[in-house]
């Protein structure tokens, strides 16, 4: 079975490098050349948080798309701001069966992956393992627990052969029926975890050890929770802030996708978060005040952090410019 990974920064490495590992025929795409050529030149070295252990595999990574042709299996990672763009662009090299699995944060990206590639190959899931980028080949590996994937048209069986592959790889997983369910009940892991540790600057264990963080993160839950029920949705857990806080505990050490975003001046995923909470909210007619304030301090940071961009991005040129 051949399993591509669509965006191999540090989630998709380590799923990309574990299955790799476990013996899959898997292909690490990402536009970031450096982390490329480090995995073809040196391999990808994957450190395991809890035990400092270092585990070095040698998968196949690419920066043309064309890599990818002909997967059985495409894992999308990419940033969800990149979704759209992405599906459009895979589409044009999957093959007759093959299934688009998004793992990524936020809501939305199914419909994204359902435009493109149809409900019979779509695939949605939620994972709750987490990882760090270290630098070009190497990540860690910071956080342990179980993956739930679905097929967006009920085919469940299509996912047997996936789901395997997964556990032989060391990922607890579990095929679903309730993908809605699954979706929402990490956007509130997410909700109340990610633009915290981002516009603080710690990990996601440092949210705990404060009232005064775990005081906002029960704001931002309670009012996502005021849409979930509004919703009619189930989750897949009794107690929703007891799992945020836990989740925060248990991938203690872990950089959040959204600080890592920050600490790479890249646009942040806060409308797939926070912000898609706000849309659900407003059509709704439920206030969501928290949530609020807090995407409006990520969407400020944003702009910044394209601005710095920008400005290096103008320096770069104009030291290139000067030379002799």
């Amino acid at each position: 079975m051949k399993i591509s990974i669509v965006g191999s920064g540090a989630m998709g490495s380590l799923f990309g490098g574990r299955l790799a590992l476990a013996g899959q025929d898997v292909v690490l795409y990402d536009i970031y050349k450096e982390h490329v050529d480090a995995i073809n030149a040196s391999g990808l070295s994957i450190e395991d948080a809890a035990t400092g252990e270092v585990t070095l595999v040698h998968p196949k990574a690419s920066a043309d798309p064309k890599a990818v042709a002909d997967s059985d299996i495409l894992i999308i990672f990419v940033k969800s701001t990149t979704t759209e763009d992405a599906a459009a662009t895979f589409k044009a090299y999957a093959k007759p069966g093959t299934i688009a699995l998004t793992l990524q944060n936020g809501l939305g990206n199914e419909e994204i992956l359902r435009r493109h590639f149809g409900a019979s190959g779509t695939a949605a899931g939620v994972t709750s393992q987490g990882a760090t980028f270290l630098g070009p080949g190497k990540i860690r590996h910071a956080g342990k627990g179980p993956t739930h994937i679905s097929m967006a048209d009920g085919s469940q069986e299509r996912l047997k052969s996936l789901a395997q592959a997964l556990e032989a790889a060391g990922f607890e997983t579990h095929v679903d029926s309730a993908v809605a369910d699954m979706v929402w009940s990490k956007l509130i892991i997410n909700v109340g975890i990610n633009a915290l540790t981002a516009l603080l600057g710690v990990t996601n264990g440092r949210l705990v050890e404060f009232e005064e963080t775990k005081a906002v993160m029960a704001c931002l839950v309670n009012e996502a929770l005021a849409v979930v029920k509004a919703k009619g949705i189930t989750l897949t857990y009794p107690d929703p802030l007891a799992v945020v806080y836990d989740v925060a505990r248990k991938t203690g050490a872990n950089f959040s996708s959204m600080l890592q975003d920050f600490q790479k001046n890249r646009q942040s995923e806060i409308d797939f978060m926070n912000g898609a909470i706000i849309r659900e909210a407003k059509a709704l007619g439920i206030p969501v005040p928290v949530n609020e304030a807090i995407t409006n301090l990520v969407r400020v940071a944003d702009k910044m952090h394209l601005a710095a961009q920008a400005a290096s991005a103008t320096q770069a040129a104009a030291k290139k410019g000067a030379q002799p």
